[in-house]
């Protein structure tokens, strides 16, 4: 794909920049009690990772919990923008069951996820943390959002 017009705007790479502080200690902090997430940071994409682009959405593969136990994912936090957020069961016979087991946070109210899903999260809504419950199959994760660059309101 090199040297053509658009080549710039396929991402094959991890360029995402680096997780904010508080939810690397969280991670850490997680990990010491034996809650840890076998996880692949897939792909993201947005206006600093190809100019010009004016959105947000990155994707990650959730491969188990190797401690067995829960783990949290994210902080709670919000956006000056709409996000989605979905989550994607990946046995071929029965993709609509997530294979696992996801409570979501938004406005206050823990919402279980046991089949495959989109949830949209309106603009100034607190949401997170995402708790892995249970993994059975991986997982496939992902979030967009119509803001070139995602940024998190603590």
């Amino acid at each position: 794909m090199g040297g053509s017009k658009y080549a710039g705007n396929f991402v094959t790479e991890d360029l995402m920049p680096p997780p904010p502080a508080e939810w690397v200690k969280a991670m850490d902090d997680q990990a010491k009690e034996g809650k840890i997430v076998d996880r692949t940071m897939l792909l993201g994409i947005m206006n600093s990772i190809v100019p010009g682009c004016s959105l947000f959405a990155g994707c990650e593969i959730l491969w188990g919990l190797p401690g067995g136990k829960p783990v949290a994912i994210e902080v709670p936090h919000s956006h000056d923008f709409d996000e989605v957020i979905g989550f994607a069961g990946t046995n071929r016979n029965y993709p609509r069951d997530l294979g696992g087991e996801i409570d979501f946070l938004m406005g206050g109210e823990t919402h279980t996820i046991i089949k495959t899903c989109l949830i949209f999260v309106p603009k100034g809504v607190s949401h997170c943390p995402v708790v892995l419950k249970r993994i059975d199959t991986p997982i496939f994760m992902f979030e967009a959002a119509n803001d070139p660059e995602y940024k998190k309101l603590m």
